[in-house]
């Protein structure tokens, strides 16, 4: 669910993004290499953020929509001091971090971002509409024209990025998806990246609701086991974790008045 990586080689702090991730390579408990884009906590990025970016991994492959695989991604003292010899502000980043960062392996060679204002073919309308929708529901305002945190290959989407969803409290007005007219922000044009090319449309959410569906309260259980004991030290890191969880628990009791408000946002 979230495999464990340890960081063996520094290649460099990624230039884009408002969490300045590094790309690093790491080595599995089985010895196989990975090449993964990892986020570490930072003043930009709270540990509540690496927790909700981890839930809403999980949850997109659960779902059959196609996300990098992901892994916890632990840097040793050791790794710190080579980083910070050569690479002083990297390293000073690093051990400034908790020592436990969420990594997503990179996509395979082909895929390339996704531009703002580009139709949708035929063939990927059905993958749009459910990415659309995936992020409606768990409150994911960061798929937007500027930055639409989504790539493409062929007929292929790749999503990555939800260290800002799920999000539910300390927010005001704010109300769950299910109730009318709770997602017309969310939902409008220069909000999503994909609401313009699919305005008009009411596409089938039957798969989407059956895999949701599927997802029991063991499995959302399975989802906060897998963080890493390091995210959750204190009362508010872990009070973030049970919230969202009880939040997808409830969102699945509540998905089909959820995706007819969905579908309203297309009309």
């Amino acid at each position: 669910m979230l495999d464990s990586l340890t960081a063996t080689r520094f290649d460099r702090r990624m230039t884009r993004g408002r969490t300045a991730p590094f790309l690093l390579e790491g080595e599995t408990a089985a010895g196989d290499v990975v090449e993964v884009v990892a986020k570490f906590t930072s003043p930009q990025l709270p540990v509540e953020g690496l927790i909700r970016e981890a839930f809403g991994a999980m949850l997109a492959a659960d779902l059959g929509l196609r996300v990098p695989a992901c892994c916890c991604v632990s840097v040793l003292p050791d790794f710190v001091a080579a980083v910070s010899g050569t690479h002083p502000v990297d390293g000073a980043a690093l051990a400034a971090a908790i020592p436990v960062g969420f990594g997503s392996a990179l996509l395979p060679s082909g895929f390339s971002a996704w531009m703002p204002q580009r139709p949708v073919p035929k063939a990927m309308r059905q993958s749009a509409a459910e990415i659309y929708a995936f992020d409606l529901l768990i409150q994911n305002p960061d798929r937007r024209p500027e930055n639409p945190n989504l790539q493409s290959k062929g007929d292929d989407f790749a999503i990555f990025d939800h260290e800002m969803a799920l999000v539910t409290e300390g927010i005001l007005f704010w109300r769950p998806p299910w109730d009318a007219g709770a997602l017309d922000a969310l939902g409008a044009p220069a909000r999503h990246v994909l609401h313009p090319a699919l305005r008009g449309s009411q596409p089938s959410f039957d798969r989407l609701v059956g895999a949701w569906e599927a997802i029991d309260d063991a499995r959302l259980n399975a989802y906060r086991a897998a963080l890493p004991p390091q995210w959750t030290p204190t009362a508010q890191s872990a009070h973030t974790a049970d919230t969202a969880i009880a939040f997808l628990r409830d969102l699945r009791h509540q998905i089909r008045p959820a995706m007819r408000e969905i579908l309203r946002t297309l009309a």
